[in-house]
């Protein structure tokens, strides 16, 4: 028969709906699910890149995501066989807890076929310029890479679509009832905080550079990192994983957000990422205030932080590789004022009403490019006007 065959036991709930709980595969889920705008919150263009980000990033072949809940209102939608029961061609279960998850895995399963199919046109012309060029070794080794990746993302996108979630799926619900559900749901949510997420997430290869880093470098430890949502004005700590998440992620790329690149080049050598970022803190922190956490110093600044790991990036790579003595640009704080009473920060960026630098963060580079701009001229490198607006 048709339709999405069901291995699943219906049982009685609240005397009058029916409960289950199967496990049903992601295209199945794409193709037999539909969202009402009548009980499902707006859809997050932002929490759907958030999501397929993850999966793309992180290059996941199987997902662990958390139960799906849906909802059928047509008992009539189901059909019993000798093999199990079968949702109708047709019909559509209600998602009421899941939709960014399905709709993100949708998204990746059309990024990942779009490429296939990108890499493929690619292949077809290698083969038409290996008649032409029948002996040419480095053609033949070109088409061989081109099919291999081709075969590569391909079988990364039928294992992720043909992966296995959890779902709950409400049987009789109607809509008024799917709309209270919701709300139970979703009423007492409450999000992990990114320092957790940071701290226990082997998944992202950044997170692991930055545990041992953080566990094993001494500078850094006396330091000190937070390790709960935020840093306040009587915290002596100098930074925590969020903010070391950044600061790497400036370091290594120079730019403010992760980059598939970046992981993947981690996951090739992640000791070598280790070792920058333990040279890093080893040379910076020694110039540092010996308590570079407390407010009265502008090391406490996650602008400042993330500024001078700006400002080391373009010293860490020339033209993608790995400089030798990169450290030497970080000289420039040796005896740099960490007051708030700097004369060259106070004339970039003002004061605030309690007399502290105007360093509160921003989404913008626009603060860090004048940070590094100024690092720039102390360490005698020519800077041009136009350097502060292509850094922001």
């Amino acid at each position: 028969m048709d339709g999405l065959c069901l291995k699943m036991t219906i049982h009685p709930f609240c005397d009058k709906f029916g409960l289950a709980t199967v496990a049903i595969q992601v295209q199945d889920l794409l193709n037999y699910t539909t969202i009402d705008p009548m009980v499902q919150r707006k859809l997050s263009a932002g929490q759907r890149r958030k999501i397929s980000n993850y999966l793309q990033e992180r290059e996941l072949d199987r997902v662990f995501f958390g139960p799906v809940t849906l909802s059928l209102r047509e008992v009539s939608s189901l059909a019993k066989t000798d093999k199990g029961l079968f949702l109708r061609p047709g019909s559509k279960l209600s998602i009421l807890d899941g939709q960014h998850r399905i709709l993100a895995l949708g998204y990746v399963n059309e990024q990942l076929l779009k490429e296939v199919r990108s890499h493929e046109k690619k292949a077809a012309a290698l083969k038409i310029k290996q008649r032409r060029l029948p002996d040419s070794e480095e053609v033949k080794q070109e088409l061989e890479q081109m099919e291999g990746l081709v075969e590569q993302i391909e079988r990364r996108r039928l294992e992720l679509v043909e992966s296995e979630l959890a779902v709950q799926i409400y049987i009789g619900l109607s809509e008024e009832e799917e709309k209270q559900l919701f709300g139970d749901i979703n009423s007492k949510v409450q999000l992990v905080s990114k320092e957790l997420g940071h701290s226990f997430d082997s998944i992202d290869p950044l997170n692991l550079v930055i545990q041992q880093v953080v566990d094993h470098n001494v500078f850094l430890k006396a330091a000190g990192v937070e390790r709960r949502a935020n840093l306040t004005s009587y915290n002596k700590n100098f930074t925590s994983f969020s903010w070391l998440y950044s600061a790497a992620t400036m370091l290594f790329t120079g730019k403010m957000q992760p980059s598939y690149e970046m992981a993947r080049k981690i996951r090739q050598d992640p000791s070598a990422y280790i070792e920058i970022l333990h040279q890093y803190f080893s040379t910076l922190l020694p110039l540092m205030p010996e308590q570079p956490g407390l407010p009265q110093y502008s090391t406490a600044s996650r602008a400042m932080q993330e500024s001078i790991a700006l400002y080391a990036h373009g010293h860490l790579f020339k033209d993608g590789k790995y400089t030798k003595n990169w450290t030497s640009c970080l000289s420039v704080f040796d005896g740099f004022d960490w007051s708030h009473e700097n004369e060259q920060l106070i004339e970039r960026f003002g004061t605030l009403d309690n007399g502290k630098l105007n360093l509160i963060h921003e989404k913008s580079l626009r603060k860090h490019g004048k940070l590094v701009q100024l690092f720039r001229e102390l360490h005698g490198e020519p800077v041009d006007a136009g350097d502060e607006a292509s850094t922001a």
